[in-house]
């Protein structure tokens, strides 16, 4: 295959992106008392009002 530019990065351009490492370390956990204690998204994006907030406020 004929390149277009001088462009040394131009190969690395038509090569296929390769998936890169997923970062497996463990998320943390809330620590008992606390309102996100069980929720998957603890650690991540915690977005209020949550799924949790409709929970809770049913049982009461």
């Amino acid at each position: 295959m004929t390149l277009f530019t001088n462009n040394p990065l131009e190969r690395m351009m038509q090569q296929r992106p390769r998936a890169g490492k997923r970062d497996d370390t463990p998320r943390t956990i809330a620590p008992e008392g606390h309102f996100c204690h069980g929720c998957g998204s603890f650690g991540t994006v915690c977005v209020r009002p949550c799924y949790r907030d409709a929970k809770q406020s049913k049982k009461q």
